[in-house]
This record gives structure tokens, sequence and C-alpha cells, in this order.
């Protein structure tokens, strides 16, 4: 079965407004993160390229940071460095995710005691594939019903899930072909 590498950050204790990160965050995600009004939605940004950079510095020999990628009309990130890895990034309460894959991969996290209309199980599989896709909410998420390890759209099946959970979190991974979730909480670099 292939694997799907998923890294973890606590962004709780960042400061996403220190000098110190310029050296690890693409010049997009700075630009993106100097529009954000909130400390704590900068922290997740800053935390998802973070994570973005333990998985490369795990899996591409020679890499040094920041990671260099660019965003798909619907947001979808793409490495511009392989076209052998496969990413995806997401963020939640204290905790940001990359997922780093072989095929293409989406991934979303939300908190558990989140409360919305759709139950925060079925909604992070729903949206992992939503990024699988690229197409963001736009795609047709009304139409997608999420099993434990499959997605569904009008009754047909159209891909895979892996779940897990990252502290006070659900998280989930869809693939096109079935994979495991290999789950790893990394720490911020120190500069």
């Amino acid at each position: 079965m292939n694997t799907i590498y998923l890294y973890a950050l606590n962004v709780s204790a960042l400061n996403p407004d220190s000098a110190v990160w310029a050296a690890f965050v693409s010049p997009g995600r700075r630009e993106r993160m100097a529009a954000i009004r909130r400390i704590d939605d900068r922290r997740r940004s800053l935390g998802v390229e973070l994570a973005l950079n333990a998985a490369l510095s795990r899996h591409m020999d020679g890499y040094a940071p920041p990671p260099a990628y660019r965003r798909l009309p619907g947001g979808k990130p793409v490495l511009e460095t392989s076209g052998e890895l496969f990413i995806s990034l997401a963020h939640a309460g204290d905790w940001a995710v990359c997922a780093l894959h072989s095929a293409a991969v989406g991934v979303d996290i939300e908190r558990r005691e989140r409360t919305a209309a759709v139950p925060v199980r079925e909604w992070v599989g729903i949206e992992s594939y939503l990024k699988l896709t690229g197409a963001g909410l736009s795609g047709g998420f009304r139409t997608l019903c999420a099993g434990e390890t499959e997605i569904y759209r009008l009754g047909t099946r159209v891909a895979c899930l892996a779940r897990g959970e990252v502290g006070d979190c659900l998280v989930c991974a869809a693939t096109d072909e079935p994979a495991c979730l290999q789950i790893e909480a990394v720490t911020p670099p120190i500069p």
C-alpha cells in the first residue's frame, strides 16, 4: 500500500512576525502573511510552510529552504522542483499540516469540536477530496459523501481516504488509490 506522509506542526508558540523565519518562507507566503490581520491566522500560515519545509527536507536530497511551489488557479499548491512529489497544505486550531505523496493528494484538518451543518468527520473527507481535485469549495461538495475509507459522488466512488488525528483535530487525506497515512509531529527549525 502507498504511504502518504503527513507532517504536523503545533503553531501555538510561533511568532509569525519575527524576521527569523524569512529564510524558511517563500516570497509568496511572506506576501500572504503580511495581508493577514489576526496573529493566530499568521501563525497557521507560517506553520504550513514550516511543515512543508520539514516534509521536503526529509524527502528531497539537497533540499534547502525556502520551498519553491506555485498555486494553480483553484489554489492547489504544486512543487516547482519535483514532478515525483505532490503536496497539500492545511491548518486548523493550533495545527498546520503538509501531506506529501508520490501521487496527487489533498489534505484537510479540522478541530473535532467545530460546529457546522456537516459533521466534522465527513467534512474533512469531503474537503480533502476537493483539495485533491483542486476545485476547492466550488467543486460541488453537496454531491459528495465521505465514508471511512472512500468518498463518493452521487453513489460512485471517486477517491480513497486515509484518516488520522493530530492533537485536538481530525485529519484526512484523499488520493486516487488506497494509501495509509503516516503522521509525524515536527518542530520549527532552529535558525
